[in-house]
């Protein structure tokens, strides 16, 4: 079987050291909860807003000096990541945050809970891409990290 985009994710996190991943669950971020339980090796922390699961974030990288990771589903729950990234981007601390969207097909559609998230994280990001086919991950994962500061 084909491994899939989540499980390339959550395999390359943990060879990175990532032990825990900061969020709420979601239905855009099923894939990757499920590859991550699936793992076993990298604990999902589950946070009430996305705003804490940022801000969580951002306290284990500052603690640690190792690469953190907080995830938000589409629409709003990435939406509520902002805050918390603003704060990890100011305090150069390496945070890695999954920013989960909408199906592809739907964007420019005014798809039910449809955002903007380049334009959204840009100035609170040290790199920011949409992912729009398989291939793009292991290149753009693999940026994302190094520019994370990790």
């Amino acid at each position: 079987m084909k491994q899939t985009v989540a499980a390339y994710i959550a395999k390359t996190l943990e060879s990175a050291g990532v032990k825990r991943i900061w969020g709420v669950t979601g239905d855009s971020l099923n894939g990757l909860s499920d590859s991550l339980n699936r793992m076993g090796t990298i604990e999902w922390m589950s946070t009430r807003h996305e705003e804490v699961a940022a801000f969580a974030a951002g306290a284990e990288a500052q603690l640690s000096g190792e690469l953190a990771v907080c995830a938000g589903s589409c629409g709003p729950g990435n939406l509520h990541l902002i805050n918390g990234l603003f704060d990890c981007h100011r305090n150069h601390v390496p945070v890695l945050a999954i920013a989960a969207h909408i199906p592809s097909s739907e964007i420019g559609s005014g798809y039910f809970q449809e955002t903007h998230p380049q334009e959204l994280f840009r100035e609170c990001s040290h790199y920011c891409e949409l992912v729009s086919s398989p291939e793009q991950i292991p290149q753009v994962l693999a940026i994302a990290m190094r520019q994370s500061g990790a």
